[in-house]
């Protein structure tokens, strides 16, 4: 089988607006809600991260406004590994959002209905394609749907088309697909409803499939140009059909749905991903029905697409064939000891995020933002009062850090254990001393606690977060703001950049007050006698 199979989607970004219900309301009709919630989501985004949560190597085209939305959609897509450097950013329209109503009865049945604003999905124009000219043959396969303009998909599928490469449409939301993208095509997958909306059979009668229906209507497909059709047909599973045969494959049962919400784009993404990946049509129904069930386990979109791991969990509890492992072991690409592709973009991807994050946070760095802070330690140490540093978790290392600095350049400092401070650790404050407390939310309980011990001990807070409406914002005296959007890293959620803009936030502090002190070097190598540091250099005698 191929390695490493590497895909192109050109298509939408949505952010989901995710309502539950015990019931759908009816015409003119107010209800109670169960629960609200929002999700990355968006067909071609999520075509695009399940593809590269299974291993593929995937470029997204698009658009997204500038807005929190168009940022959080494109984070998602960069943490799955996804390369989002032909997604442009819009300025005259917002980010697309769908209002996604989720109906849950009391037997655990789910069903959904969506309304999608497209905003700047609808903005996409053939100049974001100009690359495609010329690099279409880089690509497997591309893959396309109706959430943008639909010259935009034709002028992508005459790009591919020119190259050899083969082309896949998700005819969803559904509408008429023109002859002239039909015969582009090498795979076309609707779901039951858009194949009925394509050719006016319906496959289904009393929920049931009808056979024969489902025959005729992907003859119609077939006739019209298409040359493999794919059927998602809910709970029986899928079809697929190259004209001469039709091979099902059975919904998998032994996963409870909960959330319908991306279930055919996560299809379409493995089935797309196994297929370039060297796959028949068999197993690439096998495959891409397993994503698709974990998918309709959980909730929200993106969130819910599986990665190859669990893929490979279901695969083996229902007893996955040699050809299935085989397939599986060609998408992970890595052996003990070496590092594989999707570790390397998740390297790259987090390096790139941590420059934009770092970027943006050390251009609104000014010396202003540290006068309340800076005052409070001058006044401090102007009465005899000392400077303590403490942090909850990650921060207290960072703490430590801070305090070994601000004592190494003239303002004398002591680590204070943030969750010891409770426990006795408190007996090293004295009425007039500073505290410098870091909590990246500043909503913590134990770092509450602390700093109210602190303050019953008569003592400064200067609050460093990456939240300027946090408790801890409000409730010191003085607050440095040190945050980010974006943490970076697999699951963005691990400390990583907030960590970074907390040591140059209060390497910041450090700088204002040695500039102010006036440290002199001859006072800094009588501090560091034992480190290479601790020699006057030739301009310093």
């Amino acid at each position: 089988m191929k390695k490493k199979p590497r895909l192109l989607v050109v298509g939408s970004f949505v952010m989901d607006l995710i309502v539950s219900v015990q019931e759908l309301p009816g015409s003119g009709e107010t209800i109670l809600g169960r629960a609200f919630s929002t999700a990355p989501g968006g067909k071609g985004a999520n075509q695009a991260i399940q593809a590269a949560r299974l291993g593929a190597r995937v470029d997204m085209v698009g658009r997204v406004g500038d807005d929190d939305f168009g940022r959080r959609l494109t984070a998602s897509a960069q943490e799955a590994g996804v390369d989002v450097s032909h997604v442009a950013v819009d300025k005259s329209q917002p980010s697309a959002v769908g209002n996604v109503l989720l109906e849950t009865d009391e037997a655990g049945k789910s069903r959904n209905r969506i309304v999608v604003i497209p905003g700047a999905n609808m903005a996409v124009a053939p100049q974001d394609l100009a690359f495609l000219k010329d690099q279409a043959g880089a690509y497997d396969m591309v893959l396309l749907q109706h959430e943008i303009p639909a010259g935009v998909n034709l002028l992508a599928a005459e790009y591919a088309a020119a190259a050899g490469v083969p082309v896949m449409l998700n005819p969803a939301p559904a509408a008429a697909v023109p002859e002239e993208l039909l015969k582009q095509l090498a795979y076309i997958a609707p779901n039951e409803h858009e194949l009925e909306s394509l050719t006016g059979i319906s496959v289904k009668k009393n929920g049931q499939l009808d056979q024969d229906a489902l025959s005729r209507a992907v003859k119609v497909l077939h006739d019209r140009g298409a040359k493999n059709v794919v059927v998602t047909l809910g709970s029986e599973g899928a079809a697929v059909s190259n004209g001469t045969e039709m091979i099902y494959s059975p919904c998998v049962d032994a996963i409870k749905a909960v959330d319908p919400t991306a279930a055919g784009d996560s299809f379409v993404g493995a089935f797309c991903t196994a297929v370039c990946a060297g796959a028949d049509h068999r197993t690439a129904l096998r495959l891409a029905n397993c994503a698709a069930s974990l998918t309709v386990s959980r909730m929200g979109a993106q969130p819910s697409l599986p990665w190859l791991s669990e893929v490979k969990e279901l695969l083996d509890r229902l007893g996955g064939s040699p050809i299935d492992r085989s397939l599986l072991e060609s998408l992970n690409g890595s052996r003990p000891g070496r590092i594989g592709d999707i570790a390397r973009r998740s390297l790259e991807t987090s390096k790139q995020l941590a420059g934009r994050e770092l970027e943006r946070f050390l251009s609104e760095m000014d010396a202003e933002s540290y006068e309340a802070a800076a005052g409070l330690i001058w006044d401090a140490q102007a009465k005899g009062g000392r400077v303590h540093v403490t942090g909850i978790g990650k921060p207290a290392h960072v703490a430590n850090y801070i305090a070994s600095l601000l004592s190494s350049t003239g303002t004398p400092a002591c680590f204070l254990h943030g969750t010891e401070a409770v426990h006795g650790s408190c007996g090293q404050l004295a009425p007039g001393d500073v505290v410098v407390c870091i909590s990246n939310s500043g909503e913590t309980a134990e770092m509450k606690s602390t700093v109210t011990a602190i303050q019953n001990n008569g003592c400064k807070v200067i609050g460093v977060s990456g939240n300027p409406k946090s408790w801890l914002a409000k409730r010191a005296d003085a607050h440095i703001f040190a945050g980010v959007d974006q943490e970076g890293g697999p699951l963005n959620r691990a400390p990583r950049n907030s960590v970074l803009a907390e040591m140059l936030a209060l390497q910041g502090l450090s700088v204002i007050l040695q500039a102010q002190r006036g440290l002199t070097p001859q006072e800094y190598v009588r501090w560091h006698p034992g480190g290479a540091l601790g020699a006057l250099r030739d301009n310093e005698r």
